[in-house]
């Protein structure tokens, strides 16, 4: 399979995560099939109720082995000079929407399966493909709650092919979102009757920044491993775009922090929730996407050295599927193409890095299911 036509096509179908992935995973599961996998189809609907889309392919018998997992969801295109979802080659490079993150690995986690020959895999492959990896890692947490395959088949090691150089990384930051929301009473704004839900919700914000400033600056929540070496926070809101006359009757915002390895924010946690009873903001906090703590004596790790010839792996501030994926097996992430270009217009890989990813895939699926199978 040539994964250059593989990557061309995959982004040619227009898999913006609000949108469904079901075109795109079809095509992805069509090439899957060929590469001589059987494909576990498992499809759900997002909160807004669009349909979604997830793949595991498994090439080979028996539990074990070797996981290669990608998503095919992208941020929206928007401000291109060209069709985003048509490839373009200049020189050395591809441009399209999903080229780098993460279409590209995927194409080449396809070509790598179809490398292989099923009699002579000791292990087998594996190819998992998700839905809403840039929403909320939805996909993945469906494929770990409903996959018949991950669930019989054993698999302890795995990677995941977010674009890093093929640089191996061997941790990230994770996910910790409160979602807050505060009620208050429309009027015209000249009465000076209503309750503007702005004002009820400014303090308790303003209060989260003394978190933000906390976690910046005091010793127990620093790790120099990462860089930044402290968790970010990020407010995002939302208040209806509510005219200026009139007194501001719902608002709502997501704060998302970015834990990393070891840390204890249950102390923060538990502060958060009487922050907001005191200013009478409603919450909901999910902390279950957990940072990546893979061991660099990992077996996973130390292989992926060894066939990228890197000294030592490294950390990322960023999060991937490996936040679901990570309780259970362990992971390094490991891709062609620089995180520099994901969500970027203009979004290109270099090809070289797609043949690269390739050779490197293949390396790995050598060692874990046929040379000294996992």
């Amino acid at each position: 399979m040539d994964v250059v036509s593989l990557t061309k096509e995959f982004v040619s179908f227009n898999s913006a995560s609000p949108l469904s992935n079901t075109p795109v995973s079809r095509a992805m599961a069509k090439w899957m099939r060929k590469a001589g996998m059987q494909v576990e189809v498992l499809e759900y609907k997002d909160p807004n109720g669009v349909t979604k889309t997830n793949l595991v392919g498994k090439k080979g018998k028996g539990t074990g082995g070797l996981a290669m997992m990608g998503h095919n969801d992208t941020v929206p295109a928007e401000g291109w000079a060209w069709d985003p979802f048509k490839v373009v080659q200049k020189k050395t490079r591809i441009y399209g929407r999903g080229v780098a993150d993460m279409k590209g690995s995927v194409a080449c986690m396809i070509a790598t399966a179809a490398a292989f020959s099923a009699r002579n895999l000791k292990k087998p492959i594996y190819v998992i493909v998700t839905a809403d990896e840039e929403i909320n890692c939805g996909g993945a947490d469906y494929v770990a709650r409903h996959s018949k395959v991950l669930h019989s088949s054993k698999i302890r090691y795995g990677i995941i092919g977010e674009p890093t150089l093929l640089d191996v990384v061997h941790g990230h930051k994770g996910s910790f979102r409160v979602y807050a929301t505060a009620k208050g009473l429309a009027t015209h704004s000249s009465t000076g009757r209503g309750r503007n839900a702005n004002h009820i919700l400014i303090p308790f914000l303003n209060e989260m920044l003394s978190i933000d400033r906390e976690l910046k600056t005091r010793k127990k929540y620093l790790n120099p491993d990462f860089d930044p070496p402290h968790s970010t926070l990020n407010i995002v809101m939302n208040d209806g775009n509510s005219a200026s006359n009139i007194t501001v009757p719902f608002s709502q915002a997501t704060i998302n922090f970015r834990p990393m390895p070891g840390q204890n924010l249950s102390p923060i946690r538990d502060r958060i929730v009487r922050m907001a009873k005191k200013h009478g903001v409603q919450i909901k906090i999910s902390d279950s996407l957990v940072p990546l703590n893979t061991p660099p004596k990992s077996r996973i790790v130390q292989e992926a050295l060894k066939v990228t010839r890197k000294r030592k792996p490294k950390t990322v501030s960023y999060g991937t599927d490996g936040m679901i994926f990570g309780k259970n097996m362990e992971l390094v992430v490991l891709g062609p193409g620089s995180i520099q270009q994901a969500h970027t217009i203009d979004e290109w890989i270099e090809i070289d890095q797609l043949h690269k990813g390739v050779d490197v895939f293949s390396s790995m699926v050598s060692r874990f299911c046929i040379e000294d199978p996992a």
